[in-house]
């Protein structure tokens, strides 16, 4: 019995602690782009779900979705575009924006923020394509991050010029955890 305890003890130190923390409703992603090479047109989307990993308090997982139902630019029209039509997110077909990484890697804490260099995968209009990405977590459970989506690797926004939309859209994702 007493080699078991040992054994127990041996493997709770050795493993750690994992705790999984869900997104909030709150979580989200905004985006910002050119279109027609002086307009820049800035939106939401939302309706996240997803999860975090963490061992002894250090970030080594983390996968989400966002609904791109739920795009939001302020103009009905083009939003309707967006969610409609087969040359963007064709939410029909495909109504999820879905990341996971595959690799997490801790980088350092300073100032009360921890940050993070994440190497995952980007699906989008069902196409997954490699993306990499800084996170950087707050005290109070909020991880952000910034990156680009060129979006001739997705096939998004396929047949329209990048003077009528820019090749380049910049996304920054908000990502509370409960």
């Amino acid at each position: 019995m007493k080699n078991k305890f040992v054994l127990l003890s041996l493997l709770i130190h050795v493993c750690g602690f994992s705790q999984v923390r869900s997104f909030t409703l709150e979580s989200t992603a905004s985006f910002e782009l050119k279109s027609l090479t002086f307009k820049t047109v800035t939106g939401t989307m939302g309706n996240p779900t997803g999860f975090a990993t963490y061992d002894d308090g250090i970030l080594v997982a983390i996968q989400g979705c966002l609904d791109a139902n739920t795009v939001d630019t302020g103009s009905k029209g083009r939003d309707e575009s967006l969610r409609e039509e087969k040359e963007f997110f064709n939410t029909a077909k495909t109504p999820l924006v879905c990341f996971k990484a595959s690799s997490v890697i801790f980088v350092g804490k300073s100032s009360g923020l921890t940050t993070y260099k994440l190497a995952g995968n980007l699906t989008l209009r069902g196409l997954s394509k490699p993306l990499q990405l800084e996170l950087v977590e707050q005290n109070n459970g909020l991880l952000k991050g910034t990156f680009t989506i060129d979006r001739e690797l997705w096939g998004l926004g396929e047949g329209y010029p990048n003077f009528t939309i820019s090749q380049n859209i910049e996304v920054q994702v908000d990502i509370h955890l409960q």
